[in-house]
């Protein structure tokens, strides 16, 4: 299924769920799951990731407005690609944005399209597994994210 707004668009495969959406005067975010996502959340995922079950996968991608000392391409947002493919030992409990048992979380500053992202991903391992190692959506992740396109900020200015 494509999922496609804002300048944003994903390739999300059978039995995925996601969305993109934008609060207010607030930069577009892309949430997408292995699993019902909730009907409200904040850009990072809070509420999804409590409810995540084992063996479930969340990304969300972020986009932050320039300005203020914010510069696409530059400090935290220099590098211009994502880490492609993830892999398991990138994922740890301390990434968390709210640490929960059996999760491990990765997260990425990158700019594409001369717009500033970040890419937080959440995986939880599955009844018996040791962790992110062989976890069953990795691949799922990485097909996602190998999906992404980003129309730039010249073509979509918001």
């Amino acid at each position: 299924m494509i999922l496609r707004g804002h300048g944003i668009e994903i390739d999300l495969p059978g039995g995925w769920e996601g969305r993109i959406f934008r609060r207010g005067h607030g930069a577009p975010t892309l949430h997408a799951a292995t699993f019902p996502l909730p009907h409200a959340d904040g850009e990072f995922g809070s509420y999804a990731t409590a409810r995540m079950p084992a063996g479930g996968a969340f990304l969300t991608l972020t986009e932050y407005h320039p300005g203020k000392g914010l510069e696409p391409g530059r400090g935290l947002f220099r590098s211009s690609a994502l880490p492609l493919p993830l892999r398991h030992d990138r994922f740890h409990p301390r990434t968390l944005l709210v640490g929960r048992r059996g999760q491990a979380g990765f997260q990425h500053f990158f700019t594409m399209g001369g717009r500033p992202f970040c890419l937080y991903a959440v995986v939880k391992r599955a009844h018996g597994s040791l962790g992110a190692a062989g976890h069953p959506h990795l691949g799922g992740i990485n097909g996602v994210l190998r999906s992404l396109r980003v129309v730039s900020r010249a073509h979509h200015p918001g």
